[in-house]
């Protein structure tokens, strides 16, 4: 199966370079792309019908920015397997859905930046995608069907992905960005961040990325100055020290800065 993949992947990136592929297209799987294997269903869903697919956390995609999901099962030797491709908004929204989604990585090899596995589950974002490899009973050959899966759908994937330089202004370390979070709202930071940030839990129009640590750091870019301006008021923060690039603690204790007009930094204890 590895010869095979190797073979559609090679002869993929070649038609994506000529034909200049959108980085929006989805990267769906066909009959040609998995050998033996048996599609058994495919199922398309929009923004009005996810709830029919996953009805308690269809909220949790909206929040982030959801665009649309494909699904496709698999018989594979007898073993079930599926994969969701979710198209999100952008590269934030995509990288945020895998940072609250993926937990216990076992892998040692990364085909992605940002790329987990374990034995019933294998999960990725790039670009715009989120994409979550589910097998039945976590045997080896699932886990490399499973692998070779997804190396074929990022190969079929293009455009940028999420970038954590466009939060902080400081350089970060691999590590540190692939073990951030990212909200955009109260669902975000219960999944992922539960009862770290007060200041955030009933505030709307923003995007955190979040850097854990004995000084947890939040860097939290609001949808619009207003927005900011609204944040700053209800925090009662003196928005004159701010933009003199002061230092200033909230009501929670945390320590709070300007990184620019649009974005604030939080230092959580």
């Amino acid at each position: 199966m590895r010869t095979a993949f190797a073979f559609i992947i090679s002869l993929l990136a070649s038609v994506t370079a000529l034909s200049g592929q959108s980085a929006s297209v989805m990267p769906v799987i066909s009959k040609q792309d998995i050998g033996d294997a048996i599609i058994k269903d495919t199922r398309r869903f929009s923004n009005e019908s996810l709830f029919g697919y996953i009805d308690g956390g269809a909220e949790l995609f909206l929040e982030y920015g959801f665009d649309s999901l494909v699904v496709t099962e698999i018989s594979y030797r007898g073993n079930d397997i599926k994969a969701e491709i979710y198209r999100m908004s952008d590269p934030d929204a995509a990288f945020g859905i895998y940072s609250v989604s993926h937990f216990k990585c076992t892998n040692t090899t990364d085909l992605t930046m940002f790329y987990c596995s374990s034995s019933f589950q294998t999960q990725f974002s790039k670009g715009l995608f989120y994409v979550n490899i589910i097998n039945s009973n976590g045997t080896m050959d699932e886990q490399k069907f499973s692998a070779d899966l997804a190396t074929l759908l990022i190969s079929r994937i293009n455009g940028p992905s999420f970038n954590a330089n466009t939060f902080f202004t400081d350089d970060l370390s691999e590590q540190t960005i692939k073990s951030a979070i990212l909200v955009r709202g109260s669902l975000g930071l219960f999944n992922g961040a539960y009862g770290l940030t007060k200041e955030l839990e009933d505030f709307q129009g923003y995007t955190a990325l979040i850097l854990k640590g004995d000084e947890t750091q939040i860097a939290v870019r609001f949808n619009s100055v207003e927005l900011m301006k609204r944040f700053v008021q209800k925090e009662q923060l003196d928005p004159d020290a701010l933009k003199r690039g002061e230092e200033v603690t909230d009501m929670y204790g945390s320590k709070v800065s300007m990184i620019c007009e649009q974005s604030l930094l939080l230092k959580v204890k």
